[in-house]
């Protein structure tokens, strides 16, 4: 698999596998979800902040590699932002207010992956072999 499509299979896999755990119901209600699938999007961008700090401890950048992964940081950072200002409010209201609310959510990780990928192509791309292997052997990204 090329780097440019492990990234985007990296990030894509982040933002399906926020969707699966809320297709778990509460037993006994008719309450399906509750949200939580948006929970585990919504906590993406923190996911992605921490695994960036694994791969600045393992990879030890150099100074030309350290200014592309602070651009990759301050990237995630602004999704992370992005993402908790569209999953701020409650999961409540009619079910077109939360298809709604669902709807930015969604749209806020997709922005911010778009953003994202071009930024970790740069970086990956200064990695020398031995880092790169470092980083593939990471499991951070899901």
């Amino acid at each position: 698999m090329s780097r440019i499509a492990w990234w985007s299979a990296a990030g894509l896999v982040v933002v399906l596998a926020a969707l699966v755990p809320g297709a778990q119901g509460r037993m006994g209600s008719r309450h399906i979800g509750g949200g939580g699938a948006l929970l585990g999007l919504c906590g993406s961008g923190t996911t992605i902040n921490n695994g960036l700090i694994t791969v600045e401890v393992m990879v030890k950048p150099t100074s030309d590699q350290q200014a592309a992964l602070n651009e990759l940081k301050t990237i995630a950072k602004q999704n992370a932002d992005a993402l908790t200002t569209a999953c701020g409010g409650a999961y409540s209201g009619t079910l077109p207010e939360r298809l709604a609310a669902s709807e930015r959510r969604l749209e806020a990780a997709l922005t911010g992956l778009r953003k994202f990928k071009p930024a970790a192509d740069k970086f990956y791309a200064l990695l020398s072999a031995e880092q790169k292997n470092e980083v593939n052997g990471l499991i951070i990204f899901p």
